[in-house]
């Protein structure tokens, strides 16, 4: 996922993928007999997974949505600046390059997606706001930290996802709750 996110998947070739894992050319055609798709779906999945266990991290640790939202973004510019601006989100890039092209890269992306928004809309409705109202917020809230994040790549810079992590906060806190 290293090599797909800092560089695009189309320019990651199946053998700098298996060089980069330091594992035998046999061994990587036998787990991955569907070649670097096939890699590509799993190294999605796992991302997925790990971009969820962080989201739902900052939503339990949070006193409120809108601080649950502060921490996502946080956690997000955290990240950015730990790579040196070079790694985003770890499927968006996968995702522009590969859907709708590749069928089975556009299930592990939409998945990944999914997944995230549930978590955001967990986060909303431990706080009290009502099932539709934080279903509707989670993909705006996903959608403008994807934005930001690209923002903040291109930029170089952790305002953007500063600057948009305060707003949706801002915006959540004044929710109504049922």
């Amino acid at each position: 996922m290293d090599l797909f996110q800092r560089e695009g998947y189309h320019a990651t070739s199946w053998r700098r993928l298996v060089q980069e894992s330091g594992a035998p050319w046999g061994s990587a055609h036998h787990y991955f007999p569907g070649g670097k798709e096939q890699l590509g779906v799993a190294a999605v999945e796992v991302a997925a997974a790990s971009v969820t266990g962080m989201m739902e991290d900052c939503f339990s640790r949070a006193d409120s949505a809108a601080d649950g939202i502060r921490r996502l973004f946080v956690a997000g510019a955290a990240s950015l600046k730990r790579s040196g601006f070079q790694k985003g989100c770890p499927v968006t890039t996968v995702a522009l390059e590969t859907v709708p092209a590749s069928p089975a890269m556009t299930d592990a992306c939409r998945n990944a997606f999914e997944s995230w928004t549930a978590a955001i809309t967990a986060g909303l409705l431990r706080d009290g706001i009502p099932q539709e109202r934080a279903a509707a917020l989670a993909i705006s809230i996903f959608a403008a930290f994807e934005g930001a994040l690209v923002a903040a790549r291109v930029a170089q810079s952790a305002v953007p996802l500063q600057v948009s992590g305060e707003i949706l906060a801002d915006l959540v806190a004044r929710e109504p709750r049922a």
